[in-house]
């Protein structure tokens, strides 16, 4: 009687774990075909912060329709600044990201990692957390 109660313990453990890990590589594998092989231009980004007590929100439109992104099937991206390099997206504890390694046209190398909040087939917000308080990007494409 043991013995049954441990296999069934092993096939449910079993089944849960393959059904996560689907269930990750299904959402990965969606938002990467959304992404691919589109212009995402920057309409805007919005940062919110605190002064003192005051929750402040700036609203910024730097780089509306000229600020540009290119995330291509064979996992190479490439922006309008001529910033080039690869991505991967992936789920963090829950969290779809995509991480990038990048070089700068004088090839210095950076790192930039961005929450996805949503993408669609033609909107896609970002978060993006380096120092001091997250910064929100709204693209779109045209």
């Amino acid at each position: 009687m043991k013995q049954i109660y441990i296999l069934l313990i092993a096939l449910s453990a079993f089944t849960l774990f393959s059904c996560n890990k689907e269930t990750a590589n299904t959402q990965t594998n969606v938002m990467n075909n959304l992404l691919t092989n589109k212009n995402w231009y920057l309409d805007y980004s919005i940062t919110e912060a605190m002064t003192s007590t005051t929750p402040v929100v700036l609203k910024s439109y730097v780089g509306q329709s000229t600020y540009f992104i290119t995330y291509l099937k064979n996992g190479d991206t490439k922006d309008s600044d001529g910033i080039t390099g690869t991505y991967t997206v992936e789920l963090i504890n829950g969290q779809s990201q995509i991480h990038m390694q990048l070089k700068t046209s004088n090839g210095n190398p950076f790192e930039v990692i961005y929450n996805i909040i949503s993408v669609g087939e033609s909107n896609m917000v970002l978060s993006k957390l380096v120092s001091g308080p997250a910064t929100k990007l709204y693209f779109t494409t045209k």
